[in-house]
């Protein structure tokens, strides 16, 4: 591997010098090599580190180009799966700014199950048949603690995750190949979503009038706007504009296991947006507001010991489950909230676009997919206007 020099000033590193050793010459002359990189302002040194040893690799490989392959970057050479994930792929998912805690967790959780079948491979080793052989162990032979085997979801997520990986590798040149390309993703049945008939959701509100103010407000939001969980939790007082009856999402609010809770981005870049609020929304807000006299910088459901520190999200999954089946409503979750809103608004006549905005959804397919569905009185409504000749 090249040797990795880093330049200081003040302290700080400022470039690296790279230095390749080629072997000797036919005169016994030894073949030396250098070059200098200097890493983006604003990069942490740890990332610079990270980065050197990348950019290093690149070069070398061009300084060795026209060698045989197995003599191309030696230190990917022998590098085995699991020290290619511990080195190399983790610490530059740690890097990455978007990647939300959640995220990281979701890569750790996979890992447990992925790196016991794949840590002793080398990478370049790695095949598409292996990863084949990999999908069929979980889909035939792996079970969770409970017994149960994996869903198609859960072998499409260990699918995309070795993806990633892959990728990676491929970009900082530890493989010449993608073994997934020539393996098709696990194919996963499109879900029915979950949402209430016209008659339940007026039971449901009707049900949530019992409630204090703070819960009721938190089920008309979900049901009303259509906000995810997260971002319902992640809501300010400066996010609401009562005189206009708009509602600004700023930001979403995880449980990242073993991680507490975290404050970031929301889900999709389409996550930033406003919202309209009915009228009785606004009404409640108002009484919710003057209850709870804040300023802009605390949460609307704030936690329990501080007003600046959102609540748990899963409280109101909890809190939902028990306060449904008490009711004798369908069993539902906060996130089915959502898919009623959706549902709602679709079947009032609302195009796909304003339900896209609303809902957040990066892409109006996601839209069409998952909340498009026609009832038999619908289509023969539909029917009836088109042909009544």
């Amino acid at each position: 591997m090249a040797s990795i020099y880093p330049n200081r000033r003040d302290g700080k590193i400022v470039s690296f010098k790279f230095k390749w050793y080629g072997g000797r010459d036919k005169t016994g002359r030894q073949i030396v090599r250098c070059t200098t990189w200097i890493p983006d302002k604003g990069m942490s040194e740890r990332k610079m580190l990270l980065q050197a040893d990348r950019e290093a690799a690149i070069w070398q490989r061009q300084m060795e180009e026209g060698k045989p392959a197995q003599e191309e970057t030696p230190q990917f050479g022998r590098m085995t799966f699991g020290e290619f994930v511990d080195n190399y792929w983790l610490p530059y998912q740690k890097d990455v700014k978007e990647n939300r805690p959640t995220t990281l967790v979701f890569y750790n959780q996979i890992l447990k199950v992925m790196r016991p079948y794949f840590d002793h491979f080398r990478m370049r080793n790695i095949t598409g048949q292996h990863v084949i052989q990999y999908l069929n162990y979980l889909k035939n032979t792996y079970r969770w603690g409970n017994g149960k085997p994996l869903s198609p979801k859960s072998l499409r997520h260990h699918y995309r995750v070795l993806s990633v990986i892959f990728k990676y590798a491929l970009k900082v040149d530890c493989v010449s190949v993608n073994p997934l390309d020539k393996v098709d993703a696990p194919k996963v049945p499109q879900r029915h979503v979950d949402a209430m008939t016209k008659e339940e959701v007026l039971a449901f509100v009707k049900a949530i009038e019992t409630l204090p103010l703070r819960q009721r407000l938190m089920y008309t939001l979900l049901l009303t706007t259509g906000v995810r969980r997260g971002e319902c939790f992640g809501l300010q007082w400066g996010d609401v504009d009562l005189a206009n009856g708009v509602l600004f999402v700023q930001r979403n609010v995880t449980n990242a296991h073993g991680k507490g809770i975290a404050i970031g981005e929301p889900k999709t870049d389409m996550g930033r947006r406003s919202l309209p609020l009915t009228t009785k929304v606004v009404e409640m807000l108002k009484q919710y507001r003057v209850q709870e006299n804040p300023t802009d910088n605390v949460f609307l459901f704030h936690a329990a010991d501080s007003l600046y520190k959102p609540q748990d999200p899963t409280y109101i999954t909890k809190y939902m489950r028990k306060f449904m089946k008490r009711m004798g409503l369908p069993a539902m979750s906060p996130h089915d909230l959502r898919h009623t809103c959706a549902t709602l608004l679709l079947q009032s006549g609302a195009d796909i676009r304003s339900v896209q905005d609303i809902l957040g959804h990066a892409n109006a397919s996601t839209t069409l997919n998952f909340y498009v569905r026609s009832d038999v009185e619908t289509m023969r409504s539909s029917a009836q206007k088109a042909f009544n000749w």
